[in-house]
């Protein structure tokens, strides 16, 4: 049984997922194992993976036949782990050496059963650190509850909190049975972090950043990561919030029933404006009178994702250049 294990999920990464597995093996703990998931990936990951793992004992391989999604992928890495703690990787993020003796010797302090940090959110072209995905708050370590969690999935929100990557008590994760929604191919982080607080689970947030985040789109190129591996599609995460609602109504406060009904609608006026964006490119007339059917949300959801972008170019420009980052 190792201290701690960090699960990678890989679909055509061969490219880049090295750097992801150095961030691992230059950790400041080493008792931990490494699963990776191959996801049905069509280029040399599986090869890759095959050839860490024959030369280090600590590392799992997991070969799904076909591409199943991120959280398919986690699944099955969760039913191997056998670590005290489960850490989540992306295969194009990567981990500041010293994040998983901080983040685990926070929770075990504070008794809590998931740790998140802040991000240093990483320009996929130029390959530096652009910005922190959250201004830091005063304390070090806050207890995160879950409207103050929720507060921050909303169309204002500059960074979406279900994008943090947590680090889990696995007595816990077993004892409340929470596993990733497998439908979702977005948002999945999102409703498990939901799930696990719908079953009372303690969160913690370290203000500090430990984690690097490979933004999904370039300042520098104006283009999306190359990186990028999941269309968006909003219906299945929509579809689950709105159950996770109905679900759920009895054991939660007013706010924070208002609050998810809100990230609710954050979600429509996404889809709605992104389906303007297709209709207007296709020059599809009937599409577009349908959107002009939503005003509000089609006003919103353009307003929003300006604003959130106009935040970002700011936060580029005023950001610090960081040393070895």
């Amino acid at each position: 049984m190792s201290y701690v294990t960090v699960i990678i999920p890989a679909f055509n990464a061969a490219d880049f997922i090295i750097d992801s597995y150095q961030s691992i093996v230059d950790q400041t703990i080493g008792d931990w194992e490494l699963i990776f998931v191959n996801d049905g990936s069509g280029d040399r990951t599986l090869s890759v993976v095959k050839s860490l793992a024959a030369a280090d004992k600590r590392i799992k391989v997991i070969d799904l036949s076909s591409n199943s999604g991120p959280a398919c992928a986690r699944n099955a890495g969760l039913v191997l782990a056998d670590g005290d703690w489960i850490a989540l990787l992306d295969a194009d993020d990567r981990y500041s050496r010293d994040r998983l003796e901080v983040l685990i010797r926070a929770a075990e302090k504070t008794g809590a059963d998931i740790v998140l940090d802040n991000q240093f959110v990483v320009d996929p072209t130029s390959k530096r650190v652009a910005f922190l995905a959250i201004e830091p708050p005063k304390d070090e370590v806050v207890t995160l509850e879950f409207g103050a969690f929720l507060r921050n999935v909303q169309s204002s929100t500059f960074f979406d909190f279900g994008y943090l990557k947590p680090i889990i008590r696995r007595r816990w994760l077993e004892a409340n049975d929470v596993k990733y929604r497998e439908k979702l191919r977005l948002g999945e982080d999102l409703m498990f972090l939901m799930d696990c607080y719908a079953r009372r689970a303690k969160v913690i947030l370290v203000s500090k950043p430990y984690y690097y985040y490979s933004f999904q789109y370039s300042q520098i190129s104006r283009t999306m990561s190359p990186t990028t591996r999941t269309e968006a599609r909003y219906e299945p995460l929509l579809a689950a919030m709105e159950l996770y609602l109905k679900e759920n109504a009895g054991r939660q406060s007013h706010l924070e029933r208002r609050l998810i009904a809100s990230a609710c609608e954050a979600v429509r006026d996404t889809m709605v404006a992104k389906a303007m964006k297709v209709y207007l490119r296709d020059r599809d007339h009937v599409g577009i009178a349908c959107c002009l059917l939503h005003p509000i949300r089609l006003f919103r959801g353009f307003y929003f994702a300006k604003k959130r972008s106009l935040s970002v170019k700011r936060r580029v420009k005023s950001f610090p250049l960081i040393e070895g980052a």
